[in-house]
């Protein structure tokens, strides 16, 4: 929106679901064209952009080789010879922690260390509505695992049990087992009354994440998956909890550790971090560091993203 607001911005997607994702923007998009030559050149020849920003891991070689001024943001070490090789193109990186600046500076001179933007949410807070422990975007084997996590906050806290697969289509699987081992559950369609609840809908996790005190995020209980986005629940005043397998995400669970707002969690202490963070709710204290915190990210960003966007572009009047 800030960018958007001194420059005309073009979006591209790739995936189903970042179209649906910007089709409530007010922003022109365009599915990703297809990575060939000729392709690009048209593309290129009618949209006629005045620089290229990409994020993370988004190569796309002949792209990437045009002659368009290109920045790459949250970028990360490379892993191999060819996303080394891409790296040394871009104009001007921007990365997202000290070991990938580190790696990169002796690639690209033109790098600048901002932090990690997956840290950049809003934080909206309503006290109000927190009935909840909200278990989000789990995979097949990660509910077996929490059945006792479940049986424990039905027992021995007020507080309801909203489980959301992932994948929407295992929600009556889900229920299944939640009923094999004697808990009574029941899916949202249902609408029936029941303090364990399977999500079976899409798109209304957000809004689930907002009623939950503790919120489980899954992806993390199993290998294969590396973890999920377990900054979301901040933004809503929720502890994040997640498991060991967190690969792709332990530089940001290793931030929430630091400040206290997110646990990494087993079978051994989960039940036991759930006591702590119930007894001591995610408060103005901790959420202000963190705002903070992100805060200069963003800054960070905003600040190199305008000026090389100016060095090709004068501001819309």
């Amino acid at each position: 929106e800030h960018v958007s607001s001194k420059f005309p911005v073009f979006i591209t997607y790739f995936s189903p679901r970042a179209k649906n994702f910007f089709s409530n923007l007010n922003y022109p998009t365009f599915p990703l064209p297809l990575d060939f030559p000729i392709i690009w050149n048209k593309f290129i020849a009618n949209v006629k952009p005045c620089c290229l920003i990409t994020v993370e891991k988004e190569f796309w070689p002949f792209l990437i080789k045009s002659n368009i001024p290109k920045m790459l943001l949250n970028a990360r070490a490379p892993k191999n010879i060819l996303e080394r090789f891409l790296m040394r193109i871009f104009d001007k990186i921007l990365t997202k922690d000290e070991n990938s600046f580190e790696l990169l500076k002796a690639i690209n001179k033109n790098i600048v260390l901002c932090g990690n933007l997956k840290l950049c949410i809003d934080v909206k807070c309503d006290y109000m509505q927190k009935d909840s422990i909200v278990i989000g975007s789990t995979h097949e084997k990660e509910e077996e695992l929490l059945l006792n996590t479940i049986k424990w906050i039905i027992r021995y806290t007020d507080y309801n049990v909203i489980l959301a697969p992932r994948h929407v289509d295992r929600a009556s699987e889900v229920l299944k087992l939640l009923k094999q081992n004697d808990i009574d559950a029941c899916l949202k369609t249902q609408k029936k009354h029941s303090r364990v609840m399977v999500l079976d809908t899409l798109g209304e996790l957000k809004e689930y994440y907002k009623r939950a005190v503790v919120s489980i995020v899954g992806g993390s209980f199993v290998e294969g998956y590396g973890g999920h986005n377990i900054v979301e629940p901040i933004g809503f005043c929720s502890y994040s909890l997640y498991g060991e397998y967190i690969d792709k995400i332990k530089d940001v669970a290793d931030i929430l550790e630091k400040m206290g707002i997110g646990f990494r969690v087993d079978s051994k202490n989960i039940l036991n971090t759930i006591k702590l963070c119930l007894q001591e709710p995610l408060g103005a204290d901790k959420l202000t560091k963190f705002i903070h915190y992100t805060s200069d990210i963003k800054d960070c960003y905003l600040k190199h993203i305008e000026n090389f966007v100016l060095q090709y572009k004068n501001p819309k009047n």
